[in-house]
């Protein structure tokens, strides 16, 4: 067996992140799914509009006829990711489409403000949610 050096470019070293805490995201679930008892919906419509007043989202233009396909591939990806046509873009023949991402794309900061638009919710509707240094803590956890 011939030992063969490293060629460059073949290897890469990276810093291992630390594995996001599924507390964190079980809580934000667990609020979408008290307050959609309680109006009347899907924990998944929660989700997504609390997704949606967030504003993670990518502006892309598409082509007209595409839109349709890229919508459902984008949207693949899971419960968070969808895509909302805005408007006609400036190039002839494409629309404008805001595509927003799921929580799994998140990082802290991004996390602790959907798990607050959702307790902001849940508070509206008289659902009493955790003190915030428990908060906190699960989305510390949550990782960067």
């Amino acid at each position: 067996m011939k030992n063969d050096p490293f060629k460059p470019g073949e290897f890469e070293i990276v810093r291992q992140r630390k594995k996001r805490s599924l507390e964190a995201n079980a809580y934000m679930w667990a609020l979408c799914t008290e307050i959609a008892n309680v109006v009347g919906c899907t924990k998944e419509e929660v989700y997504r509009r609390n997704i949606r007043e967030g504003g993670e989202y990518t502006p892309l233009p598409i082509k007209a006829i595409a839109v349709e396909e890229f919508s459902r591939i984008w949207e693949s990806h899971g419960v968070g990711w969808f895509c909302d046509v805005i408007d006609d873009s400036k190039i002839p023949g494409y629309k404008l489409i805001f595509a927003y991402h799921g929580s799994s794309a998140y990082d802290t900061k991004q996390m602790s403000r959907l798990i607050d638009r959702v307790k902001a919710d849940a508070e509206s509707v008289g659902i009493i949610p955790l003190p915030p240094e428990q908060i906190a803590a699960m989305v510390e956890e949550w990782g960067n």
